[in-house]
């Protein structure tokens, strides 16, 4: 295995507890809204909105009922709401969104739930406010 072997497979490995920045354990239950400039991980419950520069990833344990937004976003857990990484989002196996995704590169692995729509894009999704729905024409 070469250097660069090495240096690729270190890069494709989730957020160890050096840097990930916030942690929500598993018996925390969260209201409102979670930002950070940092990680974070998520293995309890968040009622509401996550947002991060960086990674969010949802543990196995994890339940969330809110929008989330970050560069990249792993999820094991349960997510019923719009998904934007700016880069990356992964479902695994246990993993479940309810919600629309949106982003540039989307990894469902076998075992994955996803009820919603995706959009394969930098540019976010639209989605009509307070109930509106948009004009036909």
């Amino acid at each position: 295995m070469s250097l660069l072997d090495i240096k690729n497979k270190e890069k494709m490995k989730g957020p160890t507890m050096e840097n990930v920045d916030t942690i929500i354990g598993n018996n925390v239950k969260i209201k409102g809204s979670l930002k950070n400039s940092g990680s974070i991980q998520v293995n309890g419950s968040v009622d509401g909105e996550i947002q991060s520069d960086q990674m969010v990833t949802i543990g196995e344990t994890a339940t969330v009922s809110g929008p989330i937004r970050a560069k990249v976003i792993e999820i094991s857990g349960s997510v019923k709401g719009i998904v934007h990484g700016e880069e990356k989002i992964e479902l695994n196996p246990k993993g479940q969104v309810h919600g629309d995704i949106n982003t540039k590169c989307l990894i469902i692995k076998q075992g994955a739930i996803f009820n919603g729509k995706s959009q394969m894009t930098d540019q976010p999704i639209e989605h009509p406010q307070n109930g509106d729905k948009k004009e036909e024409k």
